[in-house]
């Protein structure tokens, strides 16, 4: 019989912030959404650099091993796109690739709900491109909804922006309120 494996999710260790980078940043080149030298990749690496700027930084573990995580950023914050007042929106939410199918993301998203709930805030938000549809499926199972009239064209990229091949993701929120 196998070991029993367990996805444990807490803030990232310090020491762990450049393996929780390069998980993120190779999940999302696993998933062909940005190229292995994309600016995006440097991004989802530092995650050291982000830590004193955001809520925190979740990484979900098995015993010492990074399997994934999340940001999670208040708006009006350089790391926030589509947060309004109240809301925690998670961002660079990924998975390493040899730990997909585990429902790690799940573990993250639920550590997401949790801190959001302990913090006060009315809802967690976060946006998606239209390639990530898998994603798409895990936000909706969990309860997210979408908000199509939060829905933005991506700006990253000026030259899309400007021939209009820019994709627009989109935006899904998780109530958190007693009613919700």
């Amino acid at each position: 019989m196998g070991t029993v494996r367990t996805v444990e999710v807490r803030p990232v260790d310090p020491a762990d912030a450049e393996r929780l980078g390069e998980a993120l940043a190779a999940a999302y080149v696993a998933g062909e959404v940005i190229g292995p030298d994309d600016g995006y990749a440097q991004d989802l690496r530092d995650v050291a650099g982000r830590l004193p700027h955001v809520v925190a930084v979740l990484a979900a573990y098995d015993g010492e091993e990074v399997l994934g995580g999340l940001t999670l950023t208040e708006a009006g914050t350089a790391e926030a796109e589509v947060a309004v007042a109240g809301e925690l929106e998670i961002r660079m939410l990924a998975v390493a690739p040899q730990h997909q199918g585990r429902k790690v993301s799940l573990a993250l998203l639920a550590a997401a709900e949790e801190l959001g709930r302990a913090g006060g805030y009315d809802a967690l938000v976060l946006s998606s491109l239209p390639a990530m549809s898998s994603a798409h499926r895990v936000y909706q199972r969990y309860g997210f909804e979408r908000v199509p009239a939060r829905d933005w064209v991506a700006n990253w990229d000026p030259e899309a922006l400007a021939n209009g091949t820019a994709p627009t993701l989109s935006v899904y929120r998780l109530p958190l309120g007693e009613d919700s």
